[in-house]
């Protein structure tokens, strides 16, 4: 430590490691690396031309965001998540969108509104020529937008601390829910853009509810066997 001054970690280190950690985060998501697959430090350095310190910091960072765990002389592997995993995203899932949602119903500008049609508007151009991943990840930034409209900064803090394993979530099931996921997509994240729209707090709160309710019931349906489509149906 320099006297007078703090040792502060260069940014140049810093940038590097959040480079390195969305490089890993995309591959985990796009599909290039599979769920429970190990994380070999060396590996990765070696693909990505970079020593091991970025690598080891930002496998730590992924194991933050709850997508990687780290086991003691094992390394690092691509968390798979259970049924049960999936139930506890759902319920704390549904408390932050809900107040999410509320909040956006009073609080949203039209530069906010502009903001979620204008990803309503992308799913729609992505239907026919877009992979099921691009989909996906204009389904999470829909609710990026949500939660920004809501203008409460330590709610957008909650939401990016499970946001990673919100993205996992739907990606790791999407060979099984490919069949319906495409046909509701849109319609859903159009009816909540009318709702919050309309400022009808009640209504988003009922919106919103149903949307996650009828997500995560489909996901979770998908480690029973069940067909997730026909159990939509009947509802």
């Amino acid at each position: 430590m320099r006297e007078g001054g703090l040792d502060i970690q260069p940014a140049r280190r810093r940038g590097l490691t959040d480079e390195v950690a969305e490089n890993v985060r995309q591959a985990i998501f796009d599909g290039s690396l599979q769920l429970g697959e190990r994380l070999n430090e060396v590996d990765i350095a070696e693909r990505l031309q970079v020593s091991r310190g970025p690598v080891r910091e930002a496998l730590v960072q992924l194991k933050q965001e709850g997508i990687v765990t780290m086991e003691w002389h094992r390394g690092a592997f691509i968390v798979q998540l259970s049924a049960d995993d999936f139930r506890e995203l759902a319920s704390l899932r549904t408390i932050l969108e809900v107040f999410a949602i509320r909040q956006a119903a009073v609080a949203a500008t039209q530069a906010d509104l502009d903001d979620l049609c204008a990803v309503v508007k992308s799913m729609s151009s992505a239907m026919a020529d877009q992979s099921d991943f691009d989909m996906i990840q204009l389904d999470v930034q829909f609710h990026d937008a949500l939660y920004r409209a809501s203008h409460h900064g330590r709610l957008w803090n909650a939401w990016s601390s499970i946001r990673s394993q919100v993205l996992l979530s739907l990606v790791s099931r999407r060979a099984v829910n490919n069949n319906y996921y495409r046909d509701l997509v849109i319609a859903e994240h159009e009816e909540l853009l009318q709702v919050i729209s309309s400022r009808d707090v009640e209504a988003c709160e009922k919106a919103i509810r149903g949307h996650l309710s009828d997500t995560y019931d489909r996901l979770v349906g998908t480690f029973d066997g069940a067909d997730p489509a026909q159990e939509s149906a009947k509802r």
